[in-house]
């Protein structure tokens, strides 16, 4: 296209005429593809920012008439527009992974809380089972943390008498956890333990 036929073809455009804009459009749009392309590195998105590009700039027609080189405004636009395209992805892909990290900790801490909670609630179901000094001992020892000397302290029964009831609770516990949750008996108690 020729200088004088180029600010012809602008003018026109300027005034609204798209047969003029198509073959502005036809001409440059492949050096404006190859452009963009190299920013953006990516065939799609590339067809599309082309898209956005030509729309802007018929949207924009009536500062056509003050442009003496279309290709190089064309190519500064493009070159713009598609930095502007990388930040915002840029921007969006942090957003998006801090989303999905505080997603994923979230859903991680509810998933854990409502786990603790149904082990929870099984050990109290295996528990009431227990003769009422097999549980109060295991509540001593386990979820009190204290010795088979303190317990037996407490309950003012031997060190003995406490083992062997922790003994036996604790075969009735690991004969339920493994048979009616299949894990072994640590994982239920590293579990809800911290609760």
């Amino acid at each position: 296209m020729l200088h004088l036929n180029e600010l012809t073809v602008l003018k026109q455009i300027s005034e609204g005429d798209e047969k003029a804009f198509s073959e502005i459009y036809f001409k440059f749009k492949p050096d404006l593809y190859r452009l963009v392309n190299s920013i953006l590195k990516s065939p799609d998105l590339t067809n599309d920012t082309c898209q956005e590009i030509f729309i802007k700039i018929w949207e924009d027609r009536h500062r056509l008439v003050a442009i003496h080189s279309f290709k190089s405004y064309l190519l500064t636009t493009g070159k713009n527009h598609s930095l502007n395209v990388m930040r915002k992805i840029s921007v969006d892909e942090q957003r998006m992974s801090v989303f999905v990290s505080n997603y994923n900790e979230a859903c991680n801490g509810i998933e854990e809380r409502i786990q603790t909670d149904e082990y929870y609630r099984f050990l109290q179901t295996v528990l009431s089972t227990l003769t009422p000094q097999s549980r109060r001992v295991f509540q001593l020892c386990r979820q009190q943390g204290m010795s088979y000397d303190e317990a037996g302290a407490a309950m003012g029964v031997s060190k003995s008498l406490i083992k062997k009831h922790m003994m036996r609770s604790m075969k009735i516990l690991r004969s339920a956890v493994e048979r009616d949750l299949g894990i072994a008996l640590s994982i239920l108690m590293s579990s809800i333990m911290d609760v």
